[in-house]
């Protein structure tokens, strides 16, 4: 394949990945219709975070009655994060079988063996070992009908996704199998995302009553993993900051967080966090 025809592969794959955004009406209709305003911007900051696209189906948001709204992916959607990070090196899955009343590893599953678990194995470049995650089929088999026709599928799928995210410290995304009531609501159709969705096809989404609109949560009233996230990503832009500066990245920190009226990002609210992270990595970018 010649250059030219490499570079416009590349260009219409971007085109494709990040058309999205340019239709965020469609999203929100078929994503979050349901959500209030502070799920909604949860859920738009882990798609952005993970650079994954809602329209393919590689991050959506489910709401229960009475519950918050909950963010899955898929295994694939894990395994995009994995591959974007450059430092993949490799994953294999087997699965646990009893024998002997031993545990052992298997490809495939004898007929005379009883299931145990699956066994996740991912390799990254940076690292000499492999991460390694075991589950037991008895904590996720949820006797539905996927999980009785393919045990052996689902219970690699769950392992791998365990295994990638401790692997690629991947935070506030699980699958649908891992959450138990996700399951069984997801798979019985009350979850109120599709009944809103089956009878308001096509209509488009309404604004978010007012008082949801007004939510706007502080640092440490968001989900453990949420706050995890930022903060990792405010120090990294920060570092980033100091070093193109020449200056000490706490003081740094301490001067941004000032004109903020702020002595730490746990007094910030959501919105203030997310223009606070903007206005860094602009200034970085500035100097580069």
């Amino acid at each position: 394949m010649s250059q030219t025809a490499i570079s416009v592969k590349k260009q219409d794959n971007n085109l494709v990945h990040n058309s999205w955004e340019d239709r965020m009406e469609l999203v929100r209709r078929k994503f979050g219709k349901d959500l209030n305003q502070t799920e909604w911007e949860l859920f738009l900051y882990v798609a952005r975070l993970y650079d994954l696209n809602p329209l393919l189906r590689e991050i959506w948001a489910i709401k229960f009655r009475g519950q918050p709204a909950q963010i899955f992916t898929g295994r694939d959607g894990l395994l995009k994060i994995a591959h974007q990070s450059g430092m993949c090196d490799g994953m294999k899955t087997v699965l646990l079988i009893e024998q002997n009343w031993q545990a052992l590893e298997s490809d495939i599953a004898p007929k005379v063996s009883e299931i145990l678990g699956a066994k996740c194995y991912v390799w990254r470049k940076d690292m000499s070992h492999p991460v390694e995650v075991s589950v037991k089929f008895s904590e996720y088999d949820k006797g539905r009908s996927t999980w009785k026709d393919k045990p052996d599928t689902m219970l690699r799928k769950v392992s791998e996704s365990h295994c990638l995210r401790r692997a690629f410290s991947i935070n506030s995304l699980y699958l649908p199998e891992e959450f138990k009531q996700a399951q069984e609501d997801a798979s019985e159709g009350v979850s109120k995302n599709r009944e809103v969705l089956e009878s308001n096809a096509g209509e488009p989404p309404d604004e978010p009553p007012e008082e949801q609109q007004s939510v706007d949560p502080v640092y440490s009233d968001l989900p453990e993993e949420v706050q995890r996230t930022i903060a990792r990503n405010v120090d990294d832009v920060i570092d980033q900051l100091a070093d193109l500066s020449d200056t000490d990245s706490k003081r740094v920190k301490s001067e941004i967080l000032t004109e903020y009226g702020s002595g730490s990002i746990e007094e910030l609210h959501y919105t203030e966090l997310r223009n606070l992270y903007k206005d860094i990595t602009s200034r970085v970018q500035n100097i580069q």
